[in-house]
């Protein structure tokens, strides 16, 4: 994570679970509407056989796509848990 951090990289995946770190900095091309497109084509709307994740940066626009997907072709209920220190989000 202090790799990923040093980069400019706040999000990391371990399995299911994201992790945001704040950057401390704003990073203008982490939520381009580029960015979106691209979370939500890969995962929701393209036929993929394994995990559409595979080979993706983390993000949570992938946690929402993730949710999207399963409430719109799934029979199973959905659950986000955002977890944080007090007073950061």
């Amino acid at each position: 994570m202090k790799t990923r951090h040093i980069e400019g990289k706040p999000y990391t995946r371990t399995g299911d679970i994201i992790i945001a770190v704040n950057p401390f900095q704003w990073i203008n091309e982490l939520y381009t509407e580029k960015k979106r497109t691209y979370y939500s084509n890969r995962i929701v709307w393209e036929a993929c056989e394994k995990d559409p994740r595979d080979g993706m940066e983390p993000h949570v626009y992938e946690v929402a796509a993730l949710s999207y997907k399963g409430l719109a072709f799934g029979a199973a209920d959905q659950s986000i848990l955002v977890s944080g220190e007090s007073g950061s989000g």
